[in-house]
């Protein structure tokens, strides 16, 4: 048995391993959580100012302060839910401390300490200080908002609420509301608010099974991408060799990957623009392979039709534009992956863009 051989029964023997192996739930994604910077206390309250103000734009009234009364305890679940003005954020004491968020009712004020982390190292009877000292008519409601909802024993005048908790309350009320009124995007944004609270609130989990498999088999994984890497540039070159030899060009190419799958792209030397044609391996669940065409330099609706009706066939689907409306692009999907069909296809594509390069973008004018 040859090494080639060997390393794809190792491959196979590998494969087979992990589709025995759990895969956990994906998280739904979430505006919140696209960026790579993660989610801190600060923009947290101002969402948070925004949501409970009960006389906001979003239209959702005192849904969102109701949601955090219900998670206190008894003698403070009778209060009534509205405000007399919009909630502070970062109030000054007069030590120079801040209060997170500052809510005031005509009955009570309320002091909310948001803690996405677990540590708590507040200045409590400052807070407290200040409370009594402006808002001595009021009754004072001090909150600490948190994942565990707990508050350090010395501090017995605050109150502690989960975000779990709160989240939960939330979401009753938020549903309710998705019942009985018409779709308002600031309910859409809210439920994404929350869906991203429930991704930070939750621990990472870590399956041993999955972590012991991988640390097992770390030199086989490596030498299976080490081998997809190998076999890809292979299959590169080979079909730069067959191309170049049929169209009698010389031809570019070059290996880039999208969504992680590797794009070959071909382009011929001699053409004028950055137009190319793209092997897509998209090998993501319920995708296809496909080739990808990109005419460059098309910027008027007039260059578009024309790009248009040279380009567009029966496998092709709706064409769309990228770099600034600049480029005009095409996708052809197939079934037929064997190594002859792809190369006919590209063939065709790459045959196609080749006389429009030629003999019609000679012909642009800026219609």
């Amino acid at each position: 048995m040859d090494t080639s051989t060997q390393a794809v029964d190792n491959i196979r023997a590998l494969i087979e391993k992990m589709q025995t192996l759990h895969q956990g739930e994906e998280r739904e994604l979430t505006i919140f959580s696209i960026g790579s910077r993660g989610y801190y206390e600060n923009p947290t309250s101002d969402l948070l100012s925004f949501f409970l103000d009960d006389s906001a734009a979003h239209g959702l009234d005192n849904l969102v302060l109701k949601a955090l009364v219900d998670c206190l305890p008894e003698d403070s679940k009778s209060i009534d839910c509205s405000l007399i003005s919009p909630p502070d954020r970062e109030v000054s004491t007069e030590m120079g401390k801040r209060l997170d968020l500052l809510l005031v009712s005509t009955d009570w004020v309320m002091v909310i300490e948001n803690k996405i982390f677990h540590h708590q190292n507040n200045p409590f009877t400052d807070y407290e200080g200040h409370v009594e000292n402006k808002f001595s008519d009021k009754r004072p409601i001090y909150v600490v908002l948190s994942p565990s909802g707990t508050v350090p024993s010395e501090h017995a005048k605050w109150l502690g609420v989960s975000y779990p908790a709160f989240i939960s309350a939330l979401k009753i009320n938020l549903s309710d509301w998705f019942i009985s009124q018409p779709l308002n995007k600031w309910a859409v944004l809210l439920r994404e608010f929350l869906l991203h609270l429930e991704h930070v609130m939750s621990k990472p989990s870590l399956s041993e099974d999955n972590l012991h498999f991988v640390l097992k088999n770390l030199t086989q994984i490596k030498e299976a991408q080490d081998f997809k890497v190998e076999m890809i540039k292979l299959y590169q070159d080979s079909l730069r060799s067959v191309l170049a030899e049929t169209l009698d060009k010389e031809l570019t190419s070059s290996i880039v990957h999208w969504y992680g799958y590797p794009a070959i792209r071909f382009a011929i030397e001699d053409w004028t623009s950055d137009s190319d044609v793209v092997l897509f391996l998209d090998g993501r669940e319920g995708k296809s392979f496909c080739i990808n065409y990109y005419c460059n330099n098309i910027n008027t609706d007039g260059q578009r039709r024309l790009a248009d009706e040279h380009f567009r066939e029966s496998d092709c689907g709706t064409p769309w534009n990228e770099l600034k409306e600049s480029c005009r692009c095409y996708k052809a999907s197939f079934n037929d992956t064997s190594l002859p069909a792809i190369q006919q296809k590209l063939l065709h594509k790459i045959r196609l863009m080749d006389a429009f390069e030629s003999t019609i973008r000679p012909t642009l004018v800026n219609e």
